[in-house]
């Protein structure tokens, strides 16, 4: 239960490529045979002719993509599977000879099958058939977050014959080193396009890093393992997971603690950097960034108030004018009617004074609004008004 609670916290919620390559040998002397390992990697049936065993793994069902490089020069029909491991193991003759070079490495589930396919064979043409190998290598993946890949590679040189002499310096520890290196360089050449976790070849020493490294578990106690039951192995990789969490977050919150102090003690020179002025200048910025916005805001507000009220005195003139001349309108209506009636009857009709008194005022209104706006007159040298000579008709009522 343990094991799974860290590997869930480690693996599918941070997500965290994971670094794995391993190298090991197949020989005779362990009981291995390469057209063996071939078919459990293929999950193939294939006989091997030297000793008529048949090995059978078409029942896997983790095999997601299988394929065979070969070399300039290599013999064409060694793209069939059989006959390429069935001419290796015929090759040897000793009951310990050392019949292939095996790699189990992990891939990054955070890419896709197709890019895990292309970093396979970038990989495999870099290191291996740019050497003269041949190479056999298969993808399994259950599902459960954790795709590898099985490389499966002849300990011999390869021309149009077949295989020939084995090539000793395969077997440099500088050459091993350079495969790791390159693996992880490839791996996060994928990853750059669609992660930002990166793995690292070296070892937790080479690195830096204070973690203790796990054990590897095997084969038998991987399947103990399986089974729910507990092995030694098992238990002391789970002390270690729990000791390696423990100096990771011990770590994490010393960094933490110590960013935090670096953010106080730096907070004026940060903010210069990042805004180009210091953090006093930055207030008074936003300060007068505040006022000019309140300026703005108060102007237009201003504006709109005396657009307003500029509109309501412009209608009030309108609404009065129309009102002033409907009531003339009215008067003159009523003077023609009055004038009719004199004309019919002989005299004027009953309120004739009171409209002539309201059309007399709004006469006088309209003469003293076209004063106020005309230009005022030069007054005369004689300020005597001369006498009226006009003379009214006299009516009779």
């Amino acid at each position: 239960m343990f094991r799974n609670i860290f590997r869930k916290i480690t693996e599918e919620e941070g997500k965290i490529a994971i670094y794995h390559f391993s190298v090991k040998i197949v020989s005779r002397s362990a009981g291995a045979s390469c057209v063996a390992k071939a078919a459990y990697i293929a999950g193939e049936k294939i006989r091997n002719e030297r000793d008529g065993v048949i090995h059978d793994y078409r029942r896997k069902r983790e095999v997601v993509y299988k394929e065979i490089l070969l070399p300039a020069g290599a013999p064409e029909h060694f793209h069939k599977r059989s006959v390429l491991w069935n001419a290796a193991e015929q090759k040897e003759t000793r009951k310990n000879s050392q019949t292939a070079r095996s790699i189990d490495a992990a891939l990054p589930r955070e890419i896709s099958r197709t890019e895990q396919i292309d970093l396979v064979r970038q990989f495999c043409a870099q290191n291996f058939t740019s050497y003269g190998m041949c190479v056999d290598y298969a993808i399994h993946d259950k599902g459960d977050g954790n795709p590898h890949v099985h490389i499966l590679l002849p300990t011999r040189r390869v021309d149009k014959t077949g295989f020939t002499v084995k090539d000793r310096s395969w077997n440099d520890r500088a050459m091993l080193e350079q495969w790791r290196k390159s693996w992880a360089e490839w791996c996060n050449h994928k990853l750059y396009f669609v992660s930002d976790e990166r793995i690292d070849h070296r070892s937790y020493e080479a690195q830096g890093i204070e973690k203790i490294p796990t054990v590897h578990l095997g084969a038998g106690a991987c399947a103990i393992e399986k089974k729910g039951k507990k092995t030694d192995r098992g238990l002391l990789n789970l002390q270690i997971e729990i000791e390696n969490a423990n100096t990771s977050i011990a770590a994490m919150k010393q960094e933490m603690d110590d960013n935090k102090h670096y953010i106080q003690q730096n907070l004026d020179y940060l903010f210069q950097e990042e805004l180009g002025c210091s953090m006093s200048e930055a207030y008074e910025l936003r300060e007068k960034d505040e006022y000019i916005s309140f300026l703005k805001s108060e102007m237009e507000r201003r504006n709109h108030n005396a657009i307003k009220a500029k509109e309501d005195e412009e209608y009030s003139k309108l609404f009065f004018a129309r009102w002033d001349h409907e009531m003339l309108d009215r008067i003159m209506y009523e003077m023609k009617t009055a004038s009719d009636y004199v004309h019919e009857h002989g005299q004027y009709p009953s309120g004739w004074n009171s409209i002539m008194e309201t059309y007399r005022l709004l006469r006088q209104q309209e003469e003293q609004q076209k004063q106020q706006s005309a230009p005022k007159p030069t007054p005369p040298q004689n300020d005597t008004p001369e006498k009226s000579t006009f003379k009214p008709k006299s009516r009779s009522i």
